[in-house]
């Protein structure tokens, strides 16, 4: 954002454009919501007068007049109606046909694991049985039986003799022209297979996609075992469907693979948790998966023997899957407890409705005679494909958040390094960059409200301002680090220091946005009398806007050679002085009213840089130190080596380690020879070297006086080094750097 709009929003194009993008947003929404409730409408509204007429699909139910006769009783009975196998696995039942029956008409009951047979005036009409077919299972599949009816076959007896298998059903019945008595078959069935080809044709595409990139991880295992469990509930719904007579051409099969289906879920369904809980229940997951396999090997095998027949095995079957919806559970359970259900909280949550839902559909197949099956497992497979993708789109996301984060990490460290290193070089800056960066983000965070800013936004300016004196690396030292004001020609060169920064950071792109637009214009000035580019108003990118009033703000509040810092009053006079000169005037407005209500201060304690807790830095101080005395005329021995030092200090202030920082020499008093001095420095060297070790550093400050700077050592064994080398006989002075 700070890089396209420049003034985020500030301008009339800018307010015009997101008037437009806000209109059409509505716009949109509004004309999708109408059309919505118009589909809606057209589903739902009956008053279908003078549309296109879509001819009769009209079949009643024929349930009400009919007697059941078992062992010689008979009852009057309204379809459908149970009866008690127990008694006998043999019924019929008996009944008139509508005088209005005519030539063209059908008659279907359904058969739900029974023979069926059809008689009208005692002829047989339609038979459905397991002698009849080749191969074919006591436990013959459950199928619709349809008779054809004729005008002749009005008021005729109706007789309909059922051989239960299994339970004792008797289906309703309906009479309609033709295949009409199939429309609300289908009409009910339509939408479960609808949904299972989905399901079957997305499985296939997870178990292609999962076998192309399979790697033996959960990222490609998971989805493969899920697209199998997908096909095979699929293809079971399929088998199991009020419509298999038209899906299949030989539906009789079914009395075969409908079971291998129904029993292959509970291990698929394993597999697939087990990969996506991360095999952490590995070994609990084999031995379902063992004992499910097991078992419908041996009803295979039952079967084939002829020991016992599929569906007199299912029970079996049906326990074991309970067994393993139960370890789910546990092992759910478990993961929740131990807090990784964190991993996969969307796919667990579709993991339980799946489980439910097929334990719900085990206990109605038992408990409700008359239901079909699939309804509730196809909703428990919907209920796990969402949850899944759900999952799926939830751990791209975080992925793509996961690789922003380390990004922005790793951009946010480069950009601290950077601003280190270029704080460590000019002696003037100690932690300039940071209070820059940290000035600035408070500033943003302030102006969030009334100038649409993100939180994004409120980071990057507070980056740029890390980086933002990039350019002072190509400022020569003597123009960088001079003691004093900068000559006419000096600070010529130093201004070029945005305009270098620039062309470093451009090389490398505008990875932030409005990093080039604040390293480049920082130092521009609102009334146009800035540089590099002389730019005015609010042509001066927002970014840069605000970090000239960060940048000015750490300047006024810290020392210079030439001055100590200014007071808050005149610090705020200089700012309501400049408003409207060199600092955008509603920015400075903002940034008062953040100084008066006390939420920014100054981050140096009296003109010297801290480490944010209240002390005042090493480097600082000897920073200040070298520059006062380079201003004060005295002769410093090697400036460039002490400026190392204080970029060394910085480096390690950095990083959290310290150095106790002095300034010692011989104790000799005033008017002292060279060879004295020569002397004293003999006895003491010797004394330094013995207290000193590899990571300690000793350089010579001026003629009598060294700068030591002690790493890692703590104030008590500051003070025992100094005690040691003023010990009698060495008359050294030490003058400790700290405030």
């Amino acid at each position: 954002m700070l890089k396209r709009t420049g003034s985020i929003k500030s301008g009339a194009k800018g307010i015009l454009l997101a008037i437009t993008e806000d209109v059409v947003k509505t716009g949109v929404f509004f004309i999708f919501s109408i059309i919505v409730i118009m589909m809606a409408v057209a589903v739902a509204d009956t008053g279908s007068e003078g549309e296109a007429a879509v001819g009769s699909f009209e079949a009643y139910d024929y349930n009400d007049g009919w007697t059941l006769i078992q062992n010689g009783k008979e009852t009057a009975v309204t379809l459908p109606v149970g009866f008690d196998i127990d008694s006998g696995r043999e019924a019929v039942i008996i009944n008139t046909l509508p005088d209005d029956i005519t030539d063209g008409m059908s008659l279907m009951i359904r058969a739900s694991m029974e023979d069926v047979a059809v008689y009208v005036d005692g002829s047989l009409r339609e038979r459905y049985a397991s002698d009849q077919i080749d191969g074919m299972s006591y436990y013959i599949p459950s199928a619709y039986v349809v008779a054809g009816l004729n005008k002749e076959d009005a008021g005729r007896d109706i007789r309909i003799e059922i051989s239960s298998k299994a339970r004792g059903v008797i289906n309703g019945i309906t009479i309609g022209y033709g295949n009409n008595v199939w429309f609300e078959v289908i009409r009910k069935a339509l939408v479960v297979n609808l949904i299972a080809v989905v399901v079957l044709i997305l499985g296939l595409l997870l178990v292609v996609a999962g076998t192309l990139f399979a790697g033996g991880t959960s990222k490609t295992g998971a989805p493969r075992w899920l697209g199998f469990l997908m096909m095979d509930i699929a293809m079971w719904v399929f088998s199991e469907s009020l419509l298999r007579q038209f899906i299949f051409a030989r539906p009789s099969l079914t009395q075969y693979f409908s079971y291998y289906t129904m029993e292959l879920i509970g291990v698929l369904a394993c597999m697939y948790f087990d990969e996506v809980q991360h095999k952490v229940y590995h070994k609990r997951y084999i031995v379902a998966e063992g004992l499910a396999f097991l078992q419908m090997l041996l009803n295979i095998l039952y079967d084939a023997t002829g020991v016992a027949e599929l569906y007199e095995t299912l029970p079996v079957s049906h326990l074991l899957s309970g067994v393993c919806a139960a370890l789910v559970i546990v092992n759910i359970i478990t993961d929740i407890i131990q807090r990784r259900i964190r991993e996969y909280r969307f796919t667990a949550m579709g993991m339980l409705g799946f489980v439910v839902m097929t334990l719900v559909e085990l206990f109605l197949f038992y408990v409700n005679r008359f239901r079909t099956l699939g309804g509730y497992v196809c909703t428990a497979m919907i209920l796990l494909m969402m949850a899944t993708v759900i999952q799926t789109v939830y751990d791209v996301v975080e992925t793509h958040r996961l690789h922003d984060r380390r990004q922005t990490a790793m951009t946010i460290n480069t950009i601290e390094t950077i601003a280190s290193a270029i704080d460590a070089r000019d002696e003037y800056t100690g932690g300039h960059s940071e209070r820059v960066g940290l000035y600035a983000g408070r500033l943003a965070r302030e102006m969030a409200a009334d100038y649409d800013l993100s939180e994004e936004d409120i980071l990057r300016v507070q980056y740029i301002g890390l980086i933002h004196d990039i350019g002072k690396i190509g400022v020569a030292d003597n123009v960088l680090n001079k003691a004093g004001r900068l000559t006419d020609e000096e600070f010529s060169l130093m201004k070029k220091h945005t305009e270098i920064g620039y062309e470093i950071m451009s090389s490398l792109g505008d990875g932030i946005d409005g990093l080039l637009d604040g390293i480049r214009y920082h130092h521009e000035r609102f009334d146009g009398k800035g540089y590099p580019d002389g730019l005015s108003d609010t042509d001066i990118p927002l970014v840069a806007r605000i970090l000239c009033l960060a940048d000015s703000y750490d300047a006024m509040t810290s020392n210079r050679v030439y001055r100590k810092r200014l007071t808050d009053d005149e610090v705020r006079e200089e700012f309501v002085k400049c408003a409207g000169k060199q600092f955008d005037p509603a920015l400075t407005e903002i940034f008062l009213r953040l100084i008066d209500r006390g939420e920014l201060k100054a981050e140096t304690i009296d003109g010297v840089a801290s480490d944010g807790q209240g002390r005042v830095m090493q480097s600082a101080m000897l920073e200040n130190r070298l520059q006062s005395d380079l201003l004060a005329g005295i002769e410093i021995q090697n400036p460039a080596h002490v400026r190392m030092l204080c970029y060394i200090i910085k480096l390690m202030e950095k990083k959290g380690s310290g150095y106790q920082v002095m300034l010692a020499g011989p104790a000799l008093s005033e008017g002292y020879t060279d060879d004295e001095l020569s002397a004293a420095w003999s006895i003491l060297d010797i004394k330094l070297r013995e207290g000193l070790n590899i990571h300690d550093v000793n350089i010579r400050y001026t003629k009598d006086r060294n700068v030591i700077a002690l790493y890692g050592k703590s104030p008590e064994e500051a003070d025992s080094f100094v005690r040691r080398i003023t010990e009698e006989g060495t008359e050294a002075a030490v003058e400790m750097l700290c405030v």
